[in-house]
């Protein structure tokens, strides 16, 4: 069904590094928008960035040691490594 997550590429890990955590943080957000309203959700905002930029290890995870595609894995790793920096320089300039 997807085969094209079963490949080795430095695109599909750079791809897949930077849509997963901008999937997760809006179903996160909206998630907690739904359980307890616009203010919770603004407060925790920075924790549900936060949090879908961490989930992104697991991925990671399953792509250098369950699937061994190691070009992959380095996308994935340079995408998070990137979100993380972008987050750290966001958090500490605006906050």
């Amino acid at each position: 069904m997807f085969k094209f997550l079963k490949k080795d590429s430095f695109i599909l890990g750079i791809s897949l590094g930077l849509l997963l955590p901008i999937v997760l943080y809006i179903l996160l957000h909206y998630l907690a928008i739904a359980i307890k309203g616009e203010i919770f959700a603004k407060i925790i905002d920075s924790s549900v960035q936060l949090v879908s930029i961490f989930l992104n290890l697991f991925t990671l995870r399953y792509y250098l040691l369950k699937a061994k595609y190691d070009k992959t894995g380095r996308g994935i790793l340079l995408a998070t490594f990137v979100l993380a920096l972008v987050y750290f320089f966001l958090f500490l300039k605006f906050h």
